[in-house]
């Protein structure tokens, strides 16, 4: 009856079906909403796309321009502090210091390899005009040659006593700094502050290309007492200074291979350094952006200009949003196709549809002719298996019978001992012939009428230890039965579940140890998971996937009694209430079988 009103809701929703597609035999305005809709979507996200990666390369211009101001303040710091570890050394000489220990330190500092950019390191004293030929004296004792110039009108004399790598700035060696307003002015804010300080733009003696540079000034002082103005230009004893060359510098600091932009460094309208030139190898005419930052670099404003480059145009060169477009067009294209190719083909899917109903129609007649028929033989097939199994039990118990009535016949008489032993044999065979036919009978009931109830398994597992009870005090077993939960399940197939399992472990106990079983139940969620343990004498590792086969035994029948039916008759439970079985065991460790029971049961 409900295949019969099945067959007839499917007709129903086949006819429904045709209809639907007879009137969608054209385009209607829902098409071209859902066509107009998809291009404006594409072109929405085109945008989107187009402005996501504009700010991304946009962001990563700032980083990289950044990235530039941050890597010339932090080179200037280390060239300060080498500045400052020259004023200490001073210092630490009591103000002294000759040209070999000064040599000392700069070979100390390794400045070609910590120091790129830098010319080199030096120290510019102080002169007082009546202590000249004091201070001329003593230098000219190592070095006969050595003259301050050039001659000025100027109140100070500043010369640079000391240049280290000599070789490389012998033009710079007695150079009086004063000469110059440039030089003079920072050497005086150098004195008044008592902070380093850089001169503007010049151009060093020692720089053959002549390009602009400049010096960095740390001051040094004898015996200050007080720090303040007066006390500073009072004590003022020189300077630690070093001369740039500022492409030098640049290339340094600012490896072109490790950046993108293209940078140019001004002072006061002074070009320091400038990239900007045609002859640059990656000098982008039309930058895709610029920015200018001033910077105050000890006592200076530089204007430090940053632009993108062609390898930075090269790099973040994105198709993504141009991809999107044609993608995105091509795809409405191909919805319009789609709808158009969907039209064409309603005729032939009307058609089809009628050829399909058809032969569903004689097919679901067919299988369910199918279904009867195989009902009708599994039917059939447990009821011969249940009267055979039935039937065979009572010539199996004549047997039995005439044997033990032959074995007491016998018992007593000169008979020979091959007699006695034959009718014991008959007598054993038939005994487990019909331990055979009871398990068969038993697997055969598994699941024929199935009545559905909440099992109580602290009770059921109570129950089946009570029937073993004889077996267990026999064995000298001790059991331990974990607090188990009230399930949804089949009660008489769960007792022989139960049964079958502390059956089994109390058959396959050590000779020489005490039989421990353990019962135990988890919660898994959407199962129960129920494990058996005990300490017997486990199961060879290679047997583990064959014991749930019916009449599998792993032991002969005068060791180990048995039918080989009992985990045959387990598997079948559990596959009744759709759950799962399986055993972990090692030979003389014991064995576990687990088993989960669904908390819902589908019938």
């Amino acid at each position: 009856m409900t295949n019969s009103h099945n067959q007839e809701t499917d007709q129903v929703a086949i006819r429904t079906e045709q209809q639907a597609l007879q009137k969608a035999g054209g385009l209607h305005w829902f098409h071209w909403l859902v066509v107009c809709l998809s291009l404006l979507l594409t072109l929405g996200v085109w945008q989107y796309s187009r402005l996501q990666v504009q700010d991304k390369i946009e962001n990563r211009f700032e980083r990289e321009a950044d990235q530039v101001i941050t890597l010339i303040s932090e080179r200037l710091q280390k060239y300060e502090d080498a500045l400052w570890a020259g004023v200490a050394t001073i210092s630490s000489h009591k103000g002294s210091i000759d040209n070999q220990q000064w040599q000392a330190f700069a070979t100390e500092l390794h400045l070609p390899a910590k120091y790129k950019g830098i010319n080199g390191i030096g120290v510019i004293h102080n002169v007082q005009a009546d202590k000249l030929d004091s201070y001329l004296q003593q230098q000219r004792q190592l070095r006969p040659n050595y003259a301050i110039h050039p001659q000025h009108n100027n109140d100070y004399l500043l010369p640079i006593t000391y240049i280290e790598p000599a070789k490389d700035n012998l033009a710079a060696v007695g150079l009086d700094v004063a000469h110059e307003a440039n030089r003079l002015n920072a050497a005086l804010k150098a004195r008044d502050s008592g902070q380093a300080q850089i001169t503007g733009p010049i151009i060093l003696v020692q720089d053959a290309e002549k390009t602009p540079g400049f010096l960095f000034y740390a001051p040094f002082y004898t015996d200050l007492q007080n720090d303040d103005l007066t006390a500073r230009r009072n004590n003022f004893a020189g300077m630690v200074y070093a001369p740039f060359v500022v492409h030098k510098l640049m290339r340094g600091t600012l490896e072109k291979s490790r950046r993108q932009v293209g940078i140019s460094i001004s002072d006061d309208g002074d070009y320091l350094y400038d990239e900007n030139t045609a002859n640059e190898t990656d000098f982008d005419p039309e930058p895709l952006f610029t920015k200018t930052y001033p910077i105050d670099v000890y006592g200076r404003q530089w204007q430090v200009n940053v632009w993108s480059t062609k390898a930075f145009r090269t790099e973040t060169q994105n198709a993504q949003p141009t991809l999107i477009l044609i993608g995105g067009i091509f795809i409405d294209t191909m919805l319009l196709s789609l709808f158009l190719l969907l039209s064409r083909a309603n005729r032939r899917a009307l058609l089809f549809a009628e050829r399909m109903s058809e032969s569903y129609q004689y097919k679901a007649q067919e299988l369910q002719k199918s279904v009867v028929r195989l009902e009708a033989s599994n039917e059939e097939l447990a009821q011969f298996a249940f009267a055979a199994s039935h039937d065979l039990q009572e010539p199996l118990r004549t047997l039995s019978n005439f044997s033990e009535l032959l074995e007491e016949e016998l018992a007593g008489k000169e008979q020979s001992e091959r007699v006695l032993l034959s009718v014991k044999f008959i007598s054993e065979a038939a005994e487990r012939m019909r331990n055979l036919v009871f398990g068969l009978m038993s697997y055969s009931r598994i699941g024929r009428e199935p009545t559905l109830t909440q099992v109580n398994c602290n009770n059921l597992v109570a129950d089946v230890i009570a029937d073993l009870d004889a077996a267990i005090d026999h064995s000298n077993t001790n059991i331990s039965i974990a607090k188990l939960p009230t399930i949804s399940g089949f009660e008489t197939e769960l007792r022989m579940l139960f049964l079958n399992l502390i059956s089994n472990a109390l058959k396959f106990k050590k000779a020489d140890t005490n039989l421990q079983i353990d019962i135990v139940c988890v919660d898994k969620g959407k199962d129960w998971c129920f494990t058996v343990s005990d300490n017997g004498i486990g199961i060879e590792a290679e047997y583990l996937d064959q014991i749930f086969m019916i009449f599998k035994r792993l032991h002969s029948q005068d060791v180990y009694p048995g039918s080989g039916i009992g985990l045959a008759n387990c598997k079948k439970v559990i596959n009744l209430h759709g759950g799962k079985i399986w055993v972990d065991s090692s030979l003389n460790k014991g064995s576990t079988f687990s088993f989960t029971i669904p908390k819902v049961i589908t019938l």
